[in-house]
């Protein structure tokens, strides 16, 4: 390769993977998938699942399946990947140079857009049940309901008697169980749920003409009966008595 030849192809490189530092996740790959013959004409990047790539190397040269090319392995977020450059060039030390090089920028382009999709994510989302938050909620309520859709709001009245009764843990334990049926049920009709904080959750959307009694019996979410009669148990002090003090 010449001096010439090589300087054209790091400049189409550069002009590749410039676009690579703020479009999201997929669209950083399908950027890369499309230009990569741009500088390595005849070549494609495959992005395989981690189990369709066993025995290949987590970087360098390598062959899938009967093809020469160049492999990394990017662990995420969002998913995990191998990524194959299917070019029998990399038989050549130039070549294989710029495969490297290639692979360097994407990697680093897929882990700041992965990086920033799991912020957002993680933003917007409640820590505990994994439903929406607020957050989410305001943002899906400023997109707006479209005709047919409705908001519902649910709030666990029995939570607090629960958590005097057995404790933070086991409600802890009930909201992530009812959260997971909540989710369900609003997936089921084309919808999410989202969690205010505390024992209030909101489905959006919700089906018409379904109250709180029809998700406890319809779904088998672990709901909470509001007005548990039973008092939480007597506290047990720690402090001993005093022995009592007799005149002589």
């Amino acid at each position: 390769m010449g001096q010439e030849s090589l300087l054209l192809r790091l400049l189409l490189l550069h002009e590749v993977t410039a676009g690579f530092s703020e479009p999201p996740f997929l669209e950083v790959l399908a950027r890369a998938e499309r230009g990569v013959e741009w500088v390595f004409p005849g070549a494609r990047l495959l992005a395989l699942l981690p189990e369709e790539a066993r025995g290949l190397p987590g970087r360098g040269r390598g062959r899938f399946r009967g093809l020469l090319g160049y492999g990394a392995y990017f662990p995420g977020p969002p998913l995990p990947l191998y990524l194959f450059l299917d070019h029998p060039g990399v038989e050549k030390p130039e070549e294989l140079r710029l495969a490297a090089l290639f692979m360097e920028h994407l990697l680093a382009a897929l882990r700041g857009a992965g990086y920033r999709e799991e912020l957002e994510r993680q933003a917007r989302t409640d820590w505990l049940t994994g439903l929406g938050n607020r957050r989410a909620l305001e943002r899906a309520l400023r997109e707006g309901l479209t005709p047919g859709e409705v908001l519902m709001v649910l709030d666990l009245d029995g939570l607090k008697a629960l958590n005097d009764r057995e404790g933070h843990l086991a409600g802890d334990a009930l909201l992530r169980r009812f959260g997971a049926c909540l989710q369900g049920l609003a997936r089921a009709h084309g919808g999410r749920a989202f969690r205010l904080g505390g024992g209030r959750v909101r489905p959006h959307p919700a089906p018409r003409g379904t109250p709180a009694a029809a998700v406890r019996r319809d779904s088998g979410c672990p709901v909470p009966e509001a007005g548990d009669p039973r008092p939480p148990p007597p506290r047990q002090s720690r402090r001993r008595a005093a022995p009592s003090r007799r005149s002589p």
